[in-house]
C-alpha cells in the first residue's frame, strides 16, 4: 500500500466495482471484434510504489505496455501490460491462429494498440461514468522494455503510486495474464479518495 493512501472497506469496494464494470465492457468489445468468447476477469485492486510494482512484473524480465495519460478531477497515466511472452500469444489468439510468426511480430504494435484503447477507455469511461467527473485522454502509446524503465518512464516523481489491477484474460485456446495500473501521484491520490467518498456520500443519502 502506497503510504498516504488508505482507502477504507466501502471505498475500495466502489473503486474495484467501477473496474469490474469497465473491463466488462471491454470483454464485450473485444468479442465481437475477434468474433469468439473474450473473458476478462478483475480479482483485485490494489496499491503499489513504483519499485515494488516493478518487482512484481519481474523485475528485468521486458514487458509491452500500451498507456494513455487522463486529465480531469485527478491525473493519471493509464497502462495495459503484458509480459513479452504472452503479448504475441495475445496477438495470435486474437487475429488468428493461422498466422506466421512473422506477421504476428508486424501486427504486434497495432494489434496490441487497439486492445489497449479498448481496455483502458472502457475503465476510464467507467470511472468517469461512475464519479460524474470528465477526462480528456490521449491517444495510445505502445512501449516495450523492463518494468522500471516503462514505469519511471511514464511518472513525474517518485512519490506516484500504482493502482495495480490484475487481469486474467480468457479466450476459447488459451489464457494469458495481463495487468492494468494507473499511476497517481500524491496529489491525484487524494482527488481520487476525495471523489470516492463524495461519490459514496450520494449513496447514501
Amino acid at each position: 500500500m502506497v503510504e498516504g493512501l488508505k482507502l477504507d472497506e466501502l471505498e475500495s469496494d466502489l473503486l474495484a466495482e467501477m473496474f469490474n464494470i469497465g473491463v466488462g465492457k471491454a470483454a464485450d468489445s473485444l468479442s465481437r471484434m475477434v468474433n469468439q468468447e473474450v473473458k476478462l476477469s478483475v480479482p483485485s485492486v490494489e496499491f503499489r510504489s513504483i519499485r515494488d510494482m516493478a518487482d512484481y512484473l519481474g523485475g528485468d524480465s521486458p514487458i509491452c505496455s500500451i498507456s494513455q495519460n487522463m486529465r480531469g478531477s485527478f491525473d493519471a497515466r493509464s497502462m495495459l501490460m503484458f509480459p513479452e511472452e504472452n503479448s504475441m500469444e495475445v496477438v495470435r489468439q486474437l487475429m488468428g491462429n493461422h498466422l506466421s510468426d512473422e506477421l504476428v511480430a508486424d501486427m504486434q504494435e497495432e494489434a496490441l494498440s487497439e486492445i489497449g484503447n479498448i481496455v483502458l477507455n472502457a475503465c476510464i469511461g467507467s470511472i468517469a461514468t461512475t464519479l460524474d467527473h470528465k477526462f480528456d485522454v490521449d491517444l495510445p502509446v505502445f512501449d516495450q522494455g523492463k518494468p522500471m524503465n516503462l514505469l519511471s518512464t511514464a511518472t513525474t516523481t517518485e512519490d506516484e503510486g500504482v493502482l495495480l489491477i490484475r487481469i486474467n484474460m480468457e479466450l476459447s485456446e488459451c489464457a494469458v495474464k495481463g495487468y492494468l495500473a494507473f499511476l497517481l501521484g500524491p496529489s491525484s491520490q487524494d482527488n481520487l479518495q476525495k471523489a470516492l467518498k463524495s461519490m459514496l456520500e450520494k449513496f447514501g443519502s
